[in-house]
């Protein structure tokens, strides 16, 4: 491709999922993408399902990188797991439970319940894990 001027086109971030769409196309793919969504946690046992995410208020004069954020961060309070031994953050329960199997901070938490152990992102791992969370190293 020959490059034509001034980067990538305008994407808008979805809340719901965390992928990139295109200005036109945002408020369709929100309503599948809820949809998707309500469909996917309907296959959860009932004590780890969660709500749809609610969208964020950017404020009517937000820019586009504003709204960006608002929605990137609500992603990640409202959607992403993570796991109490180490704290890192997974798109569902289930990549979660994977991780589990070979993180060495989930395994030395008492009882080590893979099922018992969903932690929104937005919620404190150290409160979950007596080794304080990790992952405090350089980023």
């Amino acid at each position: 491709k020959s490059g034509g001027g001034g980067g990538k086109p305008k994407a808008v971030l979805c809340y719901i999922c965390g992928k990139e769409f295109g200005t036109t196309s945002i408020s369709i793919h929100e309503v599948q993408c809820a949809k998707k969504f309500e469909a996917q946690q309907a296959l959860l046992p009932e004590g780890q399902r969660k709500p749809l995410p609610q969208k964020p208020e950017a404020g009517e004069g937000a820019s586009l990188e504003e709204r960006n954020k608002a929605a990137q961060e609500a992603y990640e309070d409202q959607v992403m797991v993570a796991c109490p031994g180490c704290n890192r953050t997974f798109s569902g329960q289930d990549r979660m439970e994977i991780h589990m199997k070979g993180c060495k901070a989930a395994q030395a938490l008492p009882g080590n319940g893979i099922r018992d152990c969903m932690v929104p992102a937005g919620a404190s791992a150290a409160a979950a894990s007596p080794a304080g969370g990790g992952g405090g190293g350089k980023s």
